[in-house]
C-alpha cells in the first residue's frame, strides 16, 4: 500500500506564525538544444509526507542524509485510534496496544485525521501527542513513529502548544517522526512491512518521503 500523498499545488504547506508561506512550485520547461523536458522543483521539505531527521531538533544532531536507512524499514503496525479537533493521544490510547507495539519497529497512528487533508482544519486543528504517550513508543523501542497529521506536538496556533516536547522526545530518544501519511485508513489494525525512505539531501532536517507497505508483516 502506498502512504503517501501526492506533491502539488493544493497540499498543505507549514504555517508559521511570522514566517512567509512556502508554497509548493513545479516549473516545467524545454531544453531546446537537446528537446527534453525538464522540472524545477522548490517547495519547504517539511510539507507532505516526509521524515524528520533528529537534526530537525538539534543541528548537531545526524541530519537527514546521515540516518541508517535500514531503521525506516521494518515491521510495523497501524493502530486505530481514532481522535477529533485538538484531542490528545495519551497513554492510555496505547496500552491496550501494547503487545502488538511491542512486536514492532514502525508504529502509524490511524486518527482518521487525514480525511480533512486540503482543509485549514487539518493544518490547525489536528490531533497530537501527549509526552506520556511519546515516552511509552520510546520505551517500547519503537525505530519511527509516523502520524496522519502535520505532527505530533499540537498545532502552532493552538492554546495547547508548549514548544516541542514531542518532536525532541522522539528526535532525541532514537525515533524518527514520519508526517502526513494517507491510506491508513484501510489498514487499520493491521499488521504490515514498511518502506520508508528518505531522499539523500546532505545537510536537510528532512525529507519527501514515499512510504509504502506490504500488509501482513510481523
Amino acid at each position: 500500500m502506498d502512504f503517501s500523498h501526492p506533491f502539488d499545488f493544493n497540499m498543505p504547506v507549514p504555517d508559521w506564525p511570522g514566517v512567509e508561506r512556502q508554497e509548493f512550485a513545479l516549473k516545467t520547461f524545454k531544453v531546446d538544444l537537446n528537446g527534453l523536458w525538464q522540472n524545477y522543483l522548490s517547495f519547504n521539505l517539511h510539507s507532505g509526507t516526509h521524515i524528520d531527521s533528529p537534526s530537525h531538533f538539534d543541528p548537531q544532531l545526524p541530519s537527514i542524509d546521515e540516518v541508517d536507512f535500514q531503521d525506516l524499514m521494518g515491521d510495523g503496525i497501524i493502530l486505530p485510534i481514532s481522535k477529533g479537533p485538538l484531542e490528545s493521544i495519551d497513554e492510555a490510547d496505547l496500552i491496550e496496544f501494547k503487545q502488538l507495539i511491542s512486536k514492532s519497529k514502525i508504529v502509524f497512528i490511524s486518527t482518521e485525521w487525514e480525511k480533512k487533508w486540503g482543509t485549514k482544519q487539518y493544518e490547525q486543528e489536528y490531533p497530537f501527542l501527549t509526552p506520556s504517550a511519546g515516552q511509552f513508543l520510546i520505551n517500547l523501542g519503537i525505530k519511527v513513529v509516523g502520524l496522519d497529521t502535520p505532527g505530533p506536538d499540537a498545532p502552532l496556533r493552538s492554546p495547547y502548544r508548549k514548544g516541542s516536547p514531542l518532536h525532541e522526545m522522539l528526535l532525541s530518544g532514537g525515533c524518527y517522526i514520519i508526517e502526513n501519511l494517507c491510506n491508513l485508513l484501510e489498514a487499520r489494525g493491521n499488521k504490515a512491512f514498511i518502506y520508508a525512505l528518505p531522499l539523500k539531501i546532505k545537510g536537510a532536517t528532512g525529507s519527501p518521503s514515499r512510504v509504502v507497505g506490504k500488509l501482513g508483516g510481523i
